[in-house]
């Protein structure tokens, strides 16, 4: 990973279409304002994330009968709820 500092009203280039210029800087909120090609898809992390996972579930329902992708449906679902639920376990040390 890349790490750059940069003030309000500065950028930051990527590659020969991308620039990243940061707007400004309110508390701990950084506002960012991003020049790119139109066909080019910018989504803030956790809507990608969320994307992926639907395009997940999509294949899943696709490739199998409808039982077996309702099943594995249930199984991808109450595993992400585990993820969701289980809380940090405190350092033994």
């Amino acid at each position: 990973m890349l790490i750059l500092t940069r003030k309000a009203d500065e950028s930051i280039t990527i590659g020969d279409s991308i620039v990243i210029t940061v707007l400004a800087i309110e508390g701990e909120r950084v506002k960012l304002g991003i020049s790119a090609p139109r066909e080019m898809l910018i989504l803030r992390q956790e809507v990608f994330t969320a994307v992926q996972e639907q395009v997940k579930i999509q294949e899943l329902l696709a490739d199998k009968t409808e039982m077996e992708a309702f099943e594995q449906l249930r199984q991808l679902l109450a595993s992400e709820t585990e993820k969701d639920t289980e809380e940090p376990k405190a350092d033994a040390s």
